[in-house]
């Protein structure tokens, strides 16, 4: 988001690497016993298995034949989806996917383990990081989200543990974002705060229908402005979920979408244009501090503009890598979100941003996150 809130979290324990084909390891390392001995590795791989069985749901499907969690696996808390069950909402999303063209055929997870805290009662809570990546089949192109919980495992005989609960403190990328969101714990720093921002008017929005090849062709801008957009792209990629220690980052003072974008097009050949800071026209950042434009999403809009160094495009499918898109969802007043297309393939433009931090999410995903909302795309 332009001035979205991200957790950092600071010593790492142990990281859980799985796919989806070894989900069914065994959960127990330690010897029986009460009181299982805190091992960040059993925990990493308990929670690996559970992110897993939540992702499989996205390739297999939930309940039908070829799923491998055909039953109700899981014990731990967890709040529905309306007035659906967390597992449903996720088929549901699935189903809309398919509809699009959209399937997956795997996944993988990496779990970082950032902190634990042991209980009076034996139970351990542990905040964690969860990346998960899902496999498009069309394509074969991963698509990737990060997202924190914070967990509650709780000692089995056998020197087991089990997840009882599971508190998001960011969007899982499993669900469209509104739904998403409503799962975040309302303690948890959340990317949401639109109240922050100002509304600049201007911006022409564009079309989502899907074009055929050849209005793809006809309708597409011309790029002459000699800007890198394979280092764009490869920057955004690179720091998507380990943020670059050259800059500042904003994921606690309103958000960090508009920062990044704007360091992938200094990346890319943008120029900083000097001047006050509180000027939409001009646009730049340095080690003390970076005008408004670098970070808020209607200032960056308003300088792309005014600028020249931005066009409009008619149509979201006419994006393409280095291409930035902005959004106004429904029932908002202003743009609240910036993301830049970081790759593109059959016909499919995939966005790599910050707030929460996202991995090539395909523009079908994109659109139903905001679906109801208005899209705002630059051809830079």
């Amino acid at each position: 988001m332009g001035t979205t809130k991200h957790m950092h979290f600071g010593s790492l324990f142990f990281v859980f690497t799985t796919m989806l084909a070894t989900s069914s390891l065994p959960t127990a390392f330690a010897d029986s016993g009460e009181k299982p001995p805190l091992n960040p590795q059993v925990l990493a791989q308990v929670a690996t298995q559970e992110f897993q069985a939540d992702a499989s749901i996205l390739v297999h499907g939930y309940g039908l034949d070829n799923s491998p969690h055909k039953i109700d696996r899981r014990s731990a808390e967890r709040n529905s989806v309306g007035n659906e069950r967390f597992e449903q909402a996720v088929e549901r999303y699935r189903k809309e996917l398919a509809g699009m063209g959209e399937t997956y055929c795997d996944s993988r997870t990496n779990t970082v383990i950032n902190s634990t805290t042991q209980q009076r009662n034996g139970s351990v809570k542990a905040i964690v990081t969860e990346t998960t990546y899902l496999t498009i089949c069309s394509s074969s192109t991963e698509t990737g989200y990060e997202t924190h919980h914070a967990l509650t495992f709780s000692p089995l005989p056998g020197g087991k543990w089990e997840i009882v609960k599971d508190q998001y403190l960011e969007p899982t990328g499993l669900l469209p974002l509104e739904q998403a969101q409503s799962l975040v714990d309302a303690n948890a720093e959340s990317f949401d705060d639109a109240r922050t921002r100002m509304s600049l008017e201007g911006a022409t929005p564009a079309s989502t229908n899907r074009l055929d090849e050849a209005n793809k062709q006809v309708k597409e801008t011309f790029r002459a402005k000699g800007y890198n957009y394979a280092a764009m792209a490869s920057y955004l990629e690179r720091y998507w979920n380990k943020y670059n220690p050259a800059y500042r980052s904003f994921t606690g003072s309103g958000g960090d979408c508009t920062n990044f974008v704007s360091q992938a097009l200094r990346a890319g050949g943008w120029k900083d244009k000097p001047g006050w800071f509180r000027n939409a026209n001009y646009w730049w950042y340095s080690s003390f501090n970076q005008s408004r434009s670098w970070t808020s999403v209607e200032y960056w809009a308003t300088f792309a503009r005014n600028s020249g160094r931005t066009s409009m495009l008619s149509n979201v499918w006419q994006l393409r890598k280095g291409d930035v898109l902005q959004v106004k969802p429904k029932n908002s007043n202003q743009k609240i979100h910036t993301m830049m297309v970081s790759y593109y393939s059959n016909g499919v433009p995939y966005f790599t941003y910050h707030s929460a931090n996202r991995y090539r999410r395909s523009l079908n995903q994109v659109l139903l996150d905001w679906k109801g909302g208005v899209f705002y795309a630059y051809r830079t």
